[in-house]
């Protein structure tokens, strides 16, 4: 499973090397998706959105973080 994270920094706010950030979760699927290229679609939408909210200039960096889930078969007793 991937998971879909945004870290979005304006670099309107702040002075000199001071940048005001913060991370975006994916809030539809927060458990992640089966593959990467979905988790990269949905990446690409929340990066539209963004746009829309952030006032120029911005950066956005992105990853779709690799999780894990756990089976019966993992749990010992």
């Amino acid at each position: 499973m991937f998971k879909a994270l945004l870290l979005v920094c304006s670099l309107v706010h702040g002075s000199g090397d001071e940048k005001s950030c913060f991370e975006l979760h994916d809030l539809e699927a927060p458990n992640g998706y089966i593959t990467i290229e979905k988790c990269m679609g949905r990446i690409h939408e929340m990066v539209d959105m963004t746009r829309v909210m952030v006032p120029f200039p911005h950066q956005v960096k992105y990853k779709c973080e690799k999780i894990f889930e756990r089976t019966k078969n993992e749990i010992k007793y």
